[in-house]
């Protein structure tokens, strides 16, 4: 043992000869800690470990995974079916977004109540939120990449909300998708988006918020004075971070065990699934509802930007030395309506979908066929194929009889002149009131708001040119012809 240590010794002495790395580690573990060592301060080093988690998995799953729309849904069900361990590190992956989402609010927050963005730490706090909004671009970029119905009609309604911002709007979600609709040639640029762009902003960002957080100093409590003691960050403040770490990780792996990461079916955009958004993007949609037609961008572009312009904005106009969060009351209570609200409208959300029993159970049974997707075997001869279609030349089946008017001046450009769809516009709308969630009621309900069923790109959001007649009239053509 004393040979084993003499041997570890000279191997650390002769790395330290050509690298200094005695002086690194010693300089990294001796940060000066005003008010000592505390819980509330193992954010930002649980938020570090959540990335290299990502970026560990990431790089597994990479190995296998192939970003296109015929073999994306069939590599990640490999991956979670096949692979041993695929799907524990797939489900890190997953729960680690989360996760990383999590943090980052609580990160956010601890550093807002306690006031450590003011003392000459604007660069600091701007880099934070700037950060803020990479993570979420990881989860929107990553969210399209199994290629399931979920993640299909779910980036689907967000590129089509994208494409709305004035001005560039077009462009961007032109950009973004590499044409008018989600594509072999979106996924690829998703996946690049995802895994080199976002990753090497990430780090860079990282690398100079630690350096400017090491130049500023550690803001300590609200409560700490000049006289108070100062604790070096190790070993007490090590110690903490490592075991909050140790306990989000393990949470992680638990959750992982209990509730795999979800796949279902590869995606059918011929499918009348109903989109929702991962938990951290309901608070926008929920809004969603209550700003129809243009008023859509008050939620989706106007009260983002105004949100994080004032968070990015907040260490220039208050420069009051008071840090208690009891003593900046205004301050304190926007923060705690944005989290209740936020939360409200999540609970909201999930409310109405319980509410509705058409939604409920169009919900319910989504959550069922994926379920028994992710227990049935690997098939990759099924799993990858495509929808089937007509042989060529074959007639499509159309409804019959006349359509009305309003049907031909309205609708029949997207779903063709008798209901037989038009192949990337719109599906047919033969026999569609079969079908669970499409009665004529529910129609009627899509006539007026195409948004609360996920429609969206190219639906229209509104027919505001359609009278209640009208819309009768185009839906019991429609129903006539099951």
């Amino acid at each position: 043992m004393p040979e084993m240590r003499q041997t570890f010794s000279r191997a650390y002495d002769w790395c330290d000869e050509r690298t200094g790395i005695r002086t690194l580690i010693r300089h990294a573990l001796d940060e000066p800690i005003r008010g000592g060592a505390r819980w509330a301060y193992v954010f930002g080093s649980i938020l570090v470990f959540l990335f290299l988690l990502q970026v560990v998995t990431g790089i597994f799953l990479t190995m296998y995974y192939v970003p296109s729309a015929d073999h994306a849904h069939t590599s990640v069900a490999y991956i979670q079916k096949v692979i041993p361990g695929g799907s524990m590190v797939r489900g890190l992956h997953v729960y680690g977004a989360s996760a990383m989402v999590i943090f980052l609010f609580a990160h956010l927050a601890q550093t807002f109540l306690f006031g450590s963005y003011k003392g000459k730490r604007e660069l600091l706090w701007g880099f934070g939120v700037i950060m803020m909004l990479i993570v979420f671009g990881f989860a929107f970029t990553g969210y399209l990449l199994p290629w399931d119905q979920e993640a299909y009609f779910g980036t689907k309604v967000g590129t089509s909300i994208a494409g709305e911002v004035p001005v560039v709007g077009q462009f961007q979600q032109h950009l973004l998708l590499g044409g008018n609709n989600l594509t072999t040639l979106s996924l690829s640029r998703f996946f690049t988006i995802h895994t080199f762009l976002l990753p090497t902003a990430l780090v860079l960002l990282i690398i100079g918020h630690i350096y400017l957080f090491r130049v500023a100093g550690a803001a300590g409590s609200f409560s700490v004075r000049n006289d108070h003691k100062v604790e070096l960050f190790y070993p007490k403040q090590l110690l903490l971070d490592s075991v909050g770490i140790l306990l989000v990780f393990l949470g992680l792996v638990w959750m992982v065990y209990k509730i795999p990461a979800q796949l279902g079916p590869q995606a059918d955009p011929t499918s009348d699934f109903l989109a929702r958004p991962p938990w951290y993007f309901l608070p926008l949609f929920e809004l969603l509802k209550y700003f129809p037609g243009k008023l859509s961008l008050i939620p989706t572009v106007i009260l983002p930007a105004v949100l994080f312009g004032v968070l990015f904005a907040l260490p220039f106009f208050d420069k009051r030395p008071t840090r208690n969060p009891l003593h900046r009351p205004l301050a304190t209570t926007l923060m705690v309506i944005t989290i209740l609200g936020s939360v409200g409208l999540i609970v909201a959300s999930k409310y109405q979908d319980r509410k509705d029993p058409d939604a409920s159970a169009k919900l319910k049974k989504q959550e069922e066929d994926s379920q028994a997707f992710l227990k049935a075997e690997f098939k990759p001869e099924e799993i990858g194929k495509k929808p089937e279609k007509s042989a060529p030349g074959a007639a499509a089946a159309t409804i019959k009889g006349e359509p009305p008017d309003p049907y031909t001046v309205t609708c029949s450009l997207c779903h063709g002149d008798h209901g037989e769809g038009a192949e990337g516009l719109g599906p047919s709308l033969v026999g569609i009131t079969s079908k669970p969630n499409r009665t004529k009621e529910d129609l009627l309900k899509i006539l007026n708001d195409p948004r609360s069923y996920g429609l969206k790109d190219p639906m229209p959001a509104n027919f505001p040119d359609l009278s209640d007649a009208d819309k009768h009239a185009i839906v019991d053509w429609i129903g006539a012809g099951k």
